[in-house]
């Protein structure tokens, strides 16, 4: 501000008072005021306001007039100082600081201390996002400014659209692009879509430059001097520069990034500024070098890429080159080339390291190029596009230039690209609509096409590939609407066109253009998804997926409102001539019901929301029948319920009505907007008016209203207000100014619309929740219902039949209602004195639960409860159901009240309690039975532990690499994710990522325990695994892209059942099992413990809001909602369910899966198979059917569809809609079988493929289109007792439940299953030479042989009673030997099936067989038993020839491993007793099993002595060789796999298994151990 002149005078001078007889009387005029002189008066145009300009404000706002004799003149200010201020500035002044005079006590302003030039960044310019925080006190009620007081509501987090600066720049990398979206900088990325935001500027930016090191930005704005400096790393504005009086046109930094160029233009002079940005680094600021003037109007300039002291400019008729000699600018000018003038449009400097890097070109209107050699000031040839291309060349717009070609682009929609002479067009892409702008990456790869209708595009010239990577509104946008169903969000334009968006990418979805009429308003359809569209020429149409399905032309003038009532079931569309039209939508198409003319105040200007409906769809409201009158109409019949004449209701003056909107439920307020800038809040119950604010005087505000706050909104502000007393928290700078703005389903985020679209973040949900704490919550009371007495008894007796202390609606309204709780128990959480006064008065019984709960202030003083009120119960349906649909229910009818049954334990008491103690873990009593229902974790006990002693090679040193885990794991719950291409699950101990495009395989090892569930977000991966002994379970936190270990928790004392992340990532929820039932709460920006709650029912289940942060639910025996409020505090209420659904699903059912849906509503599956759906803001249910015959453990929701899966191994497709209506469809779209119980799924975005988990260890590709299944990953439900390979590559695997599976091994897939039942399959193997016929072992004593040729069993023999233990093929085939469990050995004929012999010599100890060996160096074989007795056998398969010729026995202690006496007669205590043959040393047996030490020895039978012997550091459970390494390899009881050298004894431990490792093979085609603990099977890849 500039200060022209200062005066002083005795009278009290007020710009509003025009005349001494005629004054303006307002706040601020006072008796006594003088108007200003005719010098000092400020113009006003005709027809308007002085208001409408300027600000007029006294500092102090007293107007008494004070002598003050003030003993230092010179730092004395009046005390009645007036400042006056521009409006159209759109500055915000603060507090000038009080000095106190002391002789007179007097406040006198003082001048703060003036700033450095560098360090000028004022408020008004620098974070204008946020402008203020605002906090009333409560004892003044006054206005005060406290900044960063309140963290910040709304923040900006995307824009879509250009504004008037139409440059753009890529960042040094390519990677980014540079734009200017109205006021905002922005730099987006080419391949993902992502922005980054430079905010502050408060216009539109007029231009702006990047450096070639992407470190500095520099740019100005429209009607301001300054030109701001950014600091590109930290997005900050590191410094405010001075340009000249003029704002900046034109701005570009040189090649060394050391001079910026600056041009301002004044028509029709110009101004050039260099500046020195060598210090910009160091210093952040930079000097001005010199100045120069121009007489033209430049359009363009640039720096000489060799040279920085040679400048080319050019205005429409000539061409200035400049030179900066002895710190001045000269220069010389041309404007005719070979004696011809051209209207010249751009220009560019010749590419560096050539000829032409002197050279200048320069595009024309006329489609020639000029080039001019800068050196010589002359001009070289002009080349004319049209004599190459041919006539249809037009206008040049831009043009740019590379060493090896160069591009234009042109009025005809094509950019295309010139051998470097422009003698041939290499490439051609042709766009809809005029090119304006190309640019070429500093790579020469890259290049950049803008159009006249503001889309960008990116042509990567190594692939020839285009992507357009950037569109948006050419003109202002007036209208805004997000789908409800989807992420998805629609726009409409003064461009003509209607777009959809994806609101996550920005991307456009697809487009509606309607030549010769604009669309004026929009709206979805709650349910449909389809979008209802009006014109100005009066047209209605309805587009669903890009295409126009229906018109509707029963109005002729421009529409000004298209709107839904929240539930769908009726439209309302009004015209600018006052019409309103009715129509039913929850039919096919709409259709007309009723039509009013003259009920709507006339004008366009209330567009596009001139009708306005109530969040309970009971009403609508508009302005009408005169602009001074507000009406609210009974939606359904469109009856009259108030008309309210707000011309002179809060003033004097002749106000008008500008829109309406219906606030809460609860609240029964509707705001209106008025022309003179008040905000009414309307009482719609009694049409009285409860308060007005005025928030933007003279200037009418736009109103937005959620649960919490009000939204207020006036050129291009808008502030975040208190929903209870209208007072400002923070106010915002909305960029490009405001037209509309709504907010996403969620309510967290809020879409405002303007000259461009900016979607901001909102945390006004978050807020507005402060729900009870939980040890003092309890929102329902105990309720027992007797079917025989129709009985209903509480905590305080018996009520009569028929009726319940409860609160329902007794009239018959037009939407469901759902139920409340008792308003007795209400009382606490009471939000203001109206709730009092509508459960006292109100016939209405109907009241909105979320908007009680999620608005609390101080209770009011208590009255009496509504003691009894009547149920009014619904008679069953008569419509025939499906037999998939049995028993569909819609709770929330509005014909009917059912009876709620809190889920609360029997002692009233609310289940969970908050603990006190967060530091130390929780022991509550364990339920005395675990829980019955699938969905709930019970893992048995493990036998062994993973050895603290373990020798881990390193990654370089390794002799086995872990390739492959084979299987899913059966006892895990919701441990499956897919990530992109990369797919997460686990077995055992180990989680698996596995590459679906490669399937390779990379293992996570760092649990000890079995993993039971993962969790993931955005970033980062979380699994928990089961406790063990003394050990807590593990929460392990990975990041999701390098699958580091961040960190690992521990808190829980026995197993976890789940854990969730929540939407955002800042907190980890885990939940404990039933003998914990603890729920913590982990803050993962330190990975500590945030909250613990317990409770004494245990929980199956947890689901996070997908729209909000701090809420989420858990399931089990009841059904719990959780919030964490503002303050960090944890709290929860109980859902309650109506008699109906009791009677249905019965008492005992518990709730055992659950997902959100995308609009916040929760669906929950049942132990008897129901699905239920909830609303979290009631916390009741309001529709159930039986989707399933058994248990259900898995839901999955997306895009209105729902899938569900459990116990009876069927995976169904739901098609759901109108859940909020009275007529709800659930249909059976598809159904598909697998092979067991489903526990884990995940689906991709279109709900068309997914990934189904079984408690079978298989993971499943589903295809809905297609509607097969493909196992993905095929595992093993039950333990594995023996491996057995083929000799091509084909192995098999004995499972405890009775089936044997071949395996492929490349790839590795099963190929064939046979399953034996009612016994299990204890041992296989291969016949030697053949690997089609494989004899498996089972545990009834049979021995089955089949042929993989034709799948078939060929031979089935009984050799044994007991259970065989192990089979095996002498060398040549022609036998098989056999092992059963009480010491027996039969030697069989393998082609006839005939026992030749049984060898009993083992059975007096009854020990069973468990080593069975044939050597490859002799023909001998041998038998080991588990009573430590080994016999070696001489054979003779011809001459059936077998016998003895040693007969070992390995001494042991009289007492176990445990410290245990012995028992000689069972021996499953002890480690088995396990004999080999020694590939490498002939005569000799490897053997190792209980004794005194734990060692292997060496044993020569035929010398009769133990050759060596190599300790070992645990006892073995399975025992092999690898011949060709000499390696042993040893598995552990102590779940290690370990390779031992055969020679020096040294060796290598490897983790991979969570248990036991009781199978360790190596398979030599292939150079595989396999190993088996469990169902699990991991393959390691032999390195040494």
């Amino acid at each position: 501000m500039f200060v022209k002149n200062v005066f002083s005078t005795s009278k009290s001078y007020n710009p509003l008072v025009i005349d001494k007889k005629i004054k303006v009387l307002d706040e601020i005029t006072k008796p006594g005021d003088e108007p200003f002189p005719r010098e000092m008066r400020y113009p006003v145009p005709n027809g308007h306001e002085w208001k409408e300009f300027y600000e007029f404000i006294k500092f102090p706002p007293t107007s008494e007039n004070l002598s003050v004799s003030v003993p230092n003149s010179r730092t004395a200010t009046p005390a009645n100082p007036t400042f006056v201020s521009s409006k159209n500035g759109e500055r915000v002044f603060k507090e000038l600081p009080v000095v106190k005079n002391k002789a007179s006590n007097v406040s006198i302003s003082k001048r703060p201390k003036p700033k450095k030039a560098s360090e000028k960044i004022d408020e008004d310019f620098h974070n204008m996002s946020l402008i203020e925080n605002v906090t009333i006190s409560p004892s003044k009620r006054s206005r005060k400014l406290k900044k960063d007081k309140m963290p910040p509501i709304c923040s900006l987090k995307k824009v879509l659209g250009l504004g008037p600066c139409k440059k753009f720049e890529f960042s040094s990398d390519t990677e980014h692009f540079y734009y200017a979206s109205g006021s905002i900088l922005v730099m987006q990325s080419i391949e993902s879509g992502a922005q980054k935001l430079f905010t502050g500027h408060s216009d539109n930016i007029m231009t702006f430059t990047v450096d070639q090191a992407d470190e500095f930005m520099t740019s100005s704005q429209k009607d301001s001097p300054l030109i701001r400096i950014w600091a590109i790393s930290s997005r900050e504005c590191i410094a405010l520069v001075k340009s000249a009086e003029e704002a900046c046109s034109i701005l570009n930094f040189s090649l060394s990034d050391k001079v910026l160029l600056g041009i301002t233009s004044s028509r029709p002079r110009s101004k050039l500024i260099l500046w020195d940005t060598s210090l910009l680094k160091l210093k952040g600021d930079m000097s001005i070098i010199c100045e120069g003037s121009c007489s033209d109007a430049l359009i363009q300039a640039q720096l000489s890429p060799v040279n920085s002291s040679k400048i080319a400019t050019c205005s429409s008729r000539s061409l200035q080159i400049w030179r900066l000699r002895a710190g001045k600018l000269k220069s010389c000018s041309i404007s005719q080339f070979f004696g011809l003038e051209y209207v010249l449009r751009d220009l560019k400097w010749g590419p560096t390291g050539c000829d032409a890097e002197n050279f200048i070109y320069l595009a024309t209107a006329a489609g020639i190029i000029i080039e001019v050699d800068s050196t010589k000031a002359s001009t070289l040839r002009c080349i004319d596009l049209c004599a190459v291309e041919g006539p249809g060349v037009k206008s040049i717009n831009s043009i740019d230039i590379h060493s090896a070609f160069g591009v234009t682009s042109t009025d005809d929609g094509n950019l295309k690209i010139w051998d470097s002479q422009f003698s041939e067009v290499i490439l051609n892409v042709e766009h809809e609509s005029a090119v304006k702008h190309c640019l070429i990456s500093a790579s020469g790869l890259k290049l950049l096409a803008a159009t006249e209708t503001d889309s960008v595009g990116i042509l990567d010239a190594t692939t020839k590939s285009y992507s357009t990577v950037l569109r948006s509104h050419s003109k202002k946008v007036t209208a805004v609407a997000v789908d409800p169903c989807q992420r998805q969000l629609a726009s409409i334009s003064h461009d003509s066109s209607l777009r959809v968006w994806n609101l996550d990418s920005l991307t456009q979805t697809y487009e509606v253009f309607s030549a010769g009429e604009v669309p004026t308003t929009l709206a979805y359809h709650p349910y449909k998804g389809s979008i209802v569209a009006g014109y100005s020429k009066g047209t209605v149409r309805v587009i669903e997926n890009g295409d126009v399905t229906e018109e509707h032309f029963d109005l002729t003038s421009s529409i000004t409102s298209t709107t839904f009532l929240p539930n769908g079931e009726y439209l309302y569309v009004s015209d600018a001539l006052g019409t309103l039209v009715m129509y039913q939508a929850t039919k096919s198409q709409l259709v007309q019901l009723k039509s009013i003319k003259h009920i709507v105040a006339k004008g366009g200007h209330r567009s596009p929301a001139a009708v306005h409906a109530s969040k309970d769809s009971r009403m609508i409201g508009f302005a009408g029948p005169t602009e001074h009158c507000v009406t609210v109409l009974e939606a359904s019949t469109l009856t009259c319920l108030i008309k309210l004449d707000v011309s002179s209701a809060v003033s004097s003056c002749l106000d008008s009505v500008q829109s309406v909107v219906f606030g809460t439920v609860v609240s029964r307020d509707l705001f209106v907007s008025t022309m003179s800038g008040k905000v009414l809040r309307v009482d719609t119950k009694s049409g009285v008016i409860v308060s007005d604010h005025q928030p933007y005087p003279s200037s009418t505000p736009h109103l937005l209203v959620c649960d919490s706050h009000i939204i207020t909104a006036n050129q291009g502000k808008f502030s975040v207000c208190d929903y209870a007393n209208m007072s400002t928290l923070q106010k915002y700078v909305a960029y490009g100014g405001i037209n509309h703005m709504t907010f996403t389903p969620s309510l967290t985020e809020l879409i405002v619309c303007g000259d461009s679209i900016s979607i901001w973040s909102f945390a006004g949900r978050n807020a507005g929740l402060n729900v009870k704490k939980t040890e003092n919550m309890t929102l329902t009371k105990r309720v027992s219902f007797d079917q025989e007495s129709g009985m209903v008894e509480t905590e305080s007796g018996i009520l009569e039949s028929g009726v319940m202390s409860t609160l329902v609606e007794e009239d018959k309204p037009h939407t469901p209602v759902l139920m409340a709780p008792t308003p007795d128990l209400l009382q606490p959480v009471q939000s203001d004195i109206r709730l009092e006064e509508t459960l006292d008065n109100s016939d209405d019984k109907t009241l909105d639960m979320s908007s009680i709960l999620l608005n609390p202030s101080p209770p009011p003083a208590p009255h009496p409860p509504v003691e009894t009120v009547k149920v009014v119960e619904k008679e069953a349906s008569d419509k025939e159901s499906n037999s998939d649909l049995e028993n569909v229910s819609n709770l929330s009818d509005d014909n009917s009240e059912e009876l709620p049954k809190a889920l609360a334990p029997a002692n009233g008491q609310h289940p969970f309690q908050l603990s006190p103690e967060s530091a130390s873990p929780i022991s509550p009593e364990p339920s005395p039975e675990p829980p019955l229902a699938l969905r709930h974790i019970t893992l048995d006990n493990p036998k062994s532990s993973l050895s603290d002693k373990r020798y881990m090679a390193s990654a370089d040193s390794c002799g086995l690499e872990l390739t492959t885990m084979m299987g899913n794991e059966t006892e895990a719950r919701s441990n499956v994710i897919w990530r992109g291409s990369t797919l997460f699950y686990t077995l055992g101990n180990v989680l698996i990522a596995e590459d679906l495009k490669t399937s390779k395989q990379e293992h996570l090892i760092q649990h000890t325990e079995t993993i039971t569930s993962l969790a993931h977000t955005a970033d980062r991966l979380a699994s928990c695994s089961a406790a063990h002994k003394l050990q807590p379970s593990q929460i392990c936190v990975w990041n999701a892209d390098t699958l580091e270990l961040l960190q690992t928790c521990t808190y829980h004392e026995h197993q976890i059942q789940c854990i969730e992340f929540t939407v955002d990532g800042s907190y980890l929820i885990s939940v404990g099992n039933f003998k914990e039932n603890a729920l913590v709460l982990w803050d993962m920006s330190n990975y500590a413990v945030h909250t613990v709650a317990k409770t004494e029912n245990y929980v199956h289940a947890v689901a996070c809001d997908p729209q909000n942060a701090t809420e989420f639910v858990t399931v089990g025996k009841c059904v719990q909602f959780w919030i964490l409020d503002h303050k960090q505090e944890l709290s929860v209420a109980t859902g309650s369910l109506p008699i109906q659904f009791i009677r249905s699903v019965g008492d005992e059912a518990e709730f055992t899966a659950v997902t959100y849906t995308d609009t916040g509503m929760v669906y929950i599956g049942t132990s008897t198979g129901y699905v239920t759906l909830w609303d979290p803001r009631s916390t009741a249910c309001i529709l159930h059917w039986s989707a399933h015959p058994q248990e259900i453990d898995m839901l999955w929701y997306q895009n209105s569809s729902l899938l569900s899966g459990g116990v009876s191994k069927n995976l169904k497709l739901w098609n759901i809609q109108n859940t909020d209506s009275d007529d709800t469809t659930v249909m059976l779209h598809d159904e598909l079988e697998f092979d067991a119980a489903i526990v884990s799924c995940v689906m991709d975005e279109q709900m068309n493929l997914g990934i189904v988990g079984t408690t079978s260890g298989t993971l499943w590709y589903v295809n809905w289109e297609d509607k097969t299944s493909i196992r993905l990953v095929g595992g093993h439900p039950a333990p594995v007792n023996d491996i057995a390979f083929s000799s091509g590559d084909t192995f098999a695997v004995a499972i405890q439940d009775g089936s044997l599976r071949l395996w492929n091994y490349e790839p590795l897939e099963q190929a064939v299953q046979f399953q034996v039942v009612s016994t299990s399959c204890t041992c296989a193997v291969f016949r030697p030479g053949d690997s089609t016929r494989v004899s498996a072992g089972y545990g009834d004593g049979t021995i089955r042989t089949f042929d993989l040729a034709s799948v078939s069993m060929i031979c089935k023999m009984a050799p044994h009673r007991q259970a065989i233990t192990i089979l095996r093929y002498s060398q040549n085939g022609q036998v098989l030997v056999s092992g059963d469990n009480n010491g027996l050995a039969s030697v069989i004929n393998s082609e006839t099936g005939l026992i030749m012999r049984v060898i009993s010599d083992h059975k007096k100890s009854n020990a069973a067989v468990t080593s069975l060996n044939f050597s490859s160096l002799s023909p001998h074989w041998l038998l080991a038993t588990a009573d430590r007795r080994v016999s070696v056998w001489a054979a003779d398969w011809e001459t059936d020839n077998n016998k003895m010729i040693a007969w070992l026995s390995f001494p042991a202690p009289s007492f176990t491993p445990s410290g245990e006496p012995l028992d000689k007669h069972n021996y499953k205590t002890l480690p088995p007793s396990l004999a080999q043959f020694s590939p490498l040393e002939r005569d000799t047996i490897l053997y190792t099993g209980y004794g005194l030490l734990q060692e292997i020895l060496f044993y020569n039978f035929k010398s009769k002595e133990t050759v060596r012997k190599i300790d070992l550091a645990h006892w073995a459970t399975a025992l092999d060789i690898i011949p060709n390494s000499n390696l042993i390899v040893v598995g552990s009881h102590d779940r290690l796999v370990t390779i031992i050298d055969y020679t020096s004894g040294t060796f290598q431990d490897y983790v991979a298994h969570g248990d036991e490792v009781g199978v360790a093979r190596y398979w030599e085609k292939n150079n595989v151990l396999c190993s088996g603990s469990g169902s699990a099977i991991a393959l390691w890849y032999v390195k040494v």
